[in-house]
């Protein structure tokens, strides 16, 4: 039995975690805000121009492409940025970027080709008729470009910009899509058929996008290979398997909620649902964001025995994580349908799988970068050990679940099975690493939460539901928030960033 690792003191994070944390913070919080609200308008846009069940099937079949792709990725793009991370120059680099392109864009291929045998048999089961059937061979094309620009933007994060990820995946992608919805859907009325192509266009431009990047940063990345080292793609599969099937795993504990709503109750149902699929992405913002500059950091801390600056990063990453996830939590508890008010078609069972879904977000976002963790020290199976009791719980929880309370249903399965793997993370860190994120600093962030529902609360009594104590709630609230956090006191990480930010500001 391996010995435990003697837990790091909890200390205040110290100054010198913030630079490094920052540099990538200062690119991807924007970035992801920006790329999640338009994201959020595109969808609002879908939703209002669709009819419900194009809007469900058209949504059932996005969350379709996002969990094949799990599968496509044969879990390689972490095993990229971990083996770019760790040595970032030479020919092994370059050969296991090229090993994982081809390995996921031969996997793409096979699976799109597949799903368009499928496609019949599928349609029939969801909602039969050509319209779907042509959806479902649109959607297939998507499956190798995901694959393809998934890559290419790890591998870029791994040699040290995280520029294609901001841009590929949170600025191009909601704009072409935006782009093609207004042309397929507004202008030619294809329906679920438009929504889906616009959808499939976004991703093979993403492709083409990532790959110039990946061109740019390594003009030499064909060049032939001088010493690649021996077994590339039995090495590259050995790390990369275990985050392959958790990938899969987690993607279906994560996003199968809407694809399991069409089949147990209907597209209809799906549509409903599908404000809350979309906004649930941006009360994990700030982790996701944050999780984009720590992944390497924590390869290079790691392979350097660096265990206490680890922690560091680990608590102030989490704390902040919290700090950008509370106010946008304590918003939707408060006022659902305010912000929903963007989707036409939403309604009170929307909103109260809206609260649910908020809340567990927010649950899962107070035990930090869990998965990260384990993967990037070399220990890629814990996180499946996780994933798989978090799918059981899923579907067994929706099965009981969806049929009886119906949008809720699905809220309370999702959220119960990514509790059950962020909280087996959480050990498993601790185990083995001897780290864990809590600290009286992170306490701060959720107890000035109270604030924003107490102004959204009072706007919404004056007000009424809409968009007027969306926005009283959002900028007031969000104000009042951090004057709130400000007034119980910043902690040592907290003043380091910020004079890095002044640092920057000031230049």
């Amino acid at each position: 039995m391996q010995p435990l690792v003697r837990p790091q003191p909890i200390t205040e994070p110290p100054v010198s975690a913030a630079p490094s944390i920052l540099r990538g913070a200062g690119l991807m919080v924007p970035a992801t805000l920006v790329g999640s609200l338009l994201l959020l308008g595109v969808d609002a846009w879908a939703n209002a121009h669709l009819s419900l069940a194009d809007y469900g099937m058209y949504g059932a079949l996005r969350r379709f492409v996002q969990i094949a792709g799990f599968v496509v990725l044969l879990g390689m793009e972490n095993a990229v940025i971990r083996a770019v991370a760790r040595a970032p120059e030479g020919d092994a680099a370059r050969a296991s970027v090229r090993t994982a392109l081809g390995a996921t864009a031969v996997v793409g291929s096979l699976l799109a080709t597949a799903l368009f045998a499928a496609a019949p048999w599928i349609s029939a089961r969801i909602d039969p008729g050509e319209a779907t059937e042509t959806a479902l061979r649109i959607a297939a094309v998507a499956l190798p470009l995901w694959g393809v620009r998934t890559v290419a933007v790890a591998a870029c994060q791994g040699w040290g910009s995280l520029a294609p990820r901001a841009l590929v995946t949170f600025i191009l992608w909601p704009v072409v899509q935006f782009a093609g919805l207004w042309v397929l859907v507004g202008s030619l009325g294809l329906g679920a058929v438009g929504a889906v192509a616009a959808f499939t266009v976004a991703v093979g431009l993403g492709a083409a996008q990532a790959l110039w990047h990946l061109h740019r940063m390594r003009p030499a990345l064909l060049a032939p290979l001088h010493d690649p080292g021996e077994g590339v793609l039995t090495a590259m599969f050995a790390v990369s398997w275990p985050l392959w099937l958790h990938g899969v795993s987690m993607a279906l504990y994560t996003w199968w909620d809407q694809m399991l709503l069409a089949d147990l109750l209907g597209p209809r149902e799906a549509g409903l649902y599908g404000p809350v699929a979309q906004l649930a992405p941006l009360f994990g913002l700030g982790l996701g964001a944050l999780n984009s500059a720590f992944a390497p950091i924590i390869a290079r801390r790691h392979a350097e025995g660096d265990n206490v600056g680890l922690a560091a990063h680990y608590r102030l990453v989490t704390r902040w994580a919290v700090l950008l996830a509370v106010p946008a939590v304590a918003l939707a508890v408060a006022a659902p349908m305010s912000v929903l008010a963007p989707w036409a078609q939403a309604s009170k069972e929307t909103a109260q799988a809206l609260q649910i879904t908020a809340v567990a977000q927010l649950l899962c976002t107070a035990v930090g970068s869990v998965n990260y963790l384990l993967i990037m020290s070399g220990r890629p199976r814990d996180p499946l050990y996780n994933a798989i009791p978090a799918v059981a719980v899923s579907l067994g929880a929706s099965l009981m679940l969806i049929p009886r309370y119906g949008v809720a249903g699905a809220a309370m399965a999702n959220g119960l099975a990514m509790g059950v793997a962020n909280v087996g993370g959480l050990w498993q860190v601790h185990r083995h690493l001897g780290m864990h994120p809590f600290h009286l600093g992170m306490a701060k962030p959720i107890v000035a939460g109270a604030v924003v529902i107490a102004v959204t609360l009072a706007a919404k009594a004056v007000c009424g539901d809409g968009w007027l104590t969306l926005g009283v709630g959002g900028a007031v609230g969000g104000l009042f928030f951090l004057c709130a956090v400000a007034a119980l006191g910043l902690d040592e990480g907290d003043r380091a960033v910020l004079a890095v930010i002044r640092k920057k500001v000031g230049r």
